[in-house]
């Protein structure tokens, strides 16, 4: 009888750890999109890593964003390819809500951040209409390119 109850047992915990570990993890279908990424293509190739580095920043949706410190910026590297300088980026853990991105440069030494281009304004960094995103709307995508300067 005893060895009955065990097998019984050890049964009834081997289903109910499958069970368990079958909906645990990620779903491939509904992941959390929590993420925004594209690619930016600098106008020239006159990189400065002198004090800083490059990074793509994204800012809060205010009425004037890029008078905020953003709140977050990632750091990029960007590549000189057939004379095009563009960088990749990803930015992870991103919280439901809008965003503006911006190219920019992040001083080493101060952290000052000098804005060099805005996704949706393509070189001008004072225009009147950047491209606001909302996450997860847009997360995922891969598709949030933009024009940025170098200097």
């Amino acid at each position: 009888m005893l060895n009955r109850n065990y097998k019984a047992f050890s049964f009834t915990f081997v289903v109910f750890l499958s069970v368990f570990f079958q909906t645990c993890g990620d779903d491939p279908v509904n992941a959390p999109q929590d993420f925004v990424s594209g690619t930016i293509t600098y106008i020239d190739t006159l990189l400065n890593y002198n004090g800083g580095y490059y990074a793509v920043s994204l800012y809060s949706d205010n009425t004037n964003p890029f008078s905020y410190p953003p709140v977050r910026s990632d750091s990029i590297t960007p590549v000189i390819q057939n004379g095009t300088a563009t960088a990749y980026y990803k930015v992870t853990g991103l919280a439901t809500g809008s965003y503006y991105i911006g190219g920019t440069w992040i001083n080493r030494s101060n952290g000052n951040i000098t804005l060099f281009g805005v996704y949706g304004c393509d070189e001008n960094i004072n225009c009147t209409n950047p491209s606001k995103i909302t996450v997860p709307n847009y997360s995922g995508t891969g598709q949030l390119n933009f024009r940025s300067r170098t200097h």
